[in-house]
């Protein structure tokens, strides 16, 4: 069996940010969602490169191309910010979904680094796919936290695997059967931040266009508080005649604000150190 993509996809700046920091990229077989870190417009640049050049190296369907435009991706946030000043220290998160092929058959392929996610709905039911790269996930594997206690925790937004930071940049990377009717959301944590995981699986499972079901989330994460920038892509997995794309397919949606600096230290840590002090900071 072939499958296809019926994509809706959201983006906004959030209730209490003057910067937009997040892009989105979308092709026919590969959506990709990043949220950037770093100073005056180096995260938007950030996450921009990397979603844009995802998009770019997916030139075959097999999962190690996935992982390679994470790694051309990285490498050209880092050679863009050792020639513009303004822009060290820029880095992002990113995570992708995609056709690939493996076995001479169709599977999905993901990847991720950092703490954007990717959902499954099934039915009903969701299931978060992908695994944070922060500390409070850290914790929480360590048994030091409770999950409800990472969801309020004041160091929430520490990450500790991201594009930017070096030269080498580990990548999880994952494939699975595709089965007609399910239903994938990538987004930033700026949705999930403010939106628990009933809702959001309730708002998935209430609207069938998945134009309507990404514009909602956003509308709730705003409603939240909306303390951060959100964005969505909502991927349903159909037959290719039932494939419908967004009108911006293969754009990168990222929307710059205000230009002003914002304050909000965002950080990024070695996890394995017992002592969890920062390796690298950055601010967005």
């Amino acid at each position: 069996m072939t499958y296809g993509f019926r994509i809706g996809a959201s983006t906004d700046v959030g209730a209490q940010r003057d910067l937009q920091q997040d892009s989105y990229a979308l092709a026919a077989d590969v959506v990709v969602v990043a949220d950037g870190m770093g100073g005056h417009r180096g995260g938007e640049v950030a996450s921009a490169l990397a979603a844009t050049e995802m998009i770019a190296q997916y030139t075959t369907p097999q999962i190690e191309a996935l992982v390679q435009g994470v790694e051309q991706a990285n490498s050209k946030i880092l050679d863009e910010a050792a020639t513009n000043s303004s822009l060290r220290g820029m880095g992002t998160t990113v995570v992708a979904l995609a056709l690939i092929e493996v076995s001479d058959a169709i599977a999905l392929g993901a990847v991720n680094v950092g703490d954007s996610r990717m959902y499954r709905l099934t039915g009903d039911r969701l299931e978060q796919l992908t695994e944070d790269h922060s500390l409070v996930e850290a914790l929480v594997r360590e048994g030091r936290i409770t999950p409800a206690e990472a969801e309020v925790h004041p160091q929430r937004n520490i990450v500790t695997r991201a594009l930017g930071v070096s030269d080498h940049v580990e990548v999880d990377s994952f494939y699975f059967i595709p089965k007609i009717g399910d239903r994938y959301l990538l987004c930033s944590d700026g949705l999930f931040n403010e939106v628990d995981a009933h809702s959001i699986a309730e708002i998935l499972a209430t609207h069938e266009d998945p134009q309507t079901a990404s514009n909602v989330l956003v509308d709730a994460a705003n409603q939240g508080g909306g303390r951060d920038n959100i964005t969505t892509v909502v991927v349903d997995i159909v037959i290719p005649e039932n494939a419908v794309m967004p009108a911006r397919t293969q754009a990168m949606a990222n929307e710059p604000g205000d230009l002003e600096d914002d304050t909000t230290d965002v950080m990024v840590v070695d996890e394995s150190a017992t002592d969890a002090k920062p390796r690298w900071s950055w601010r967005r």
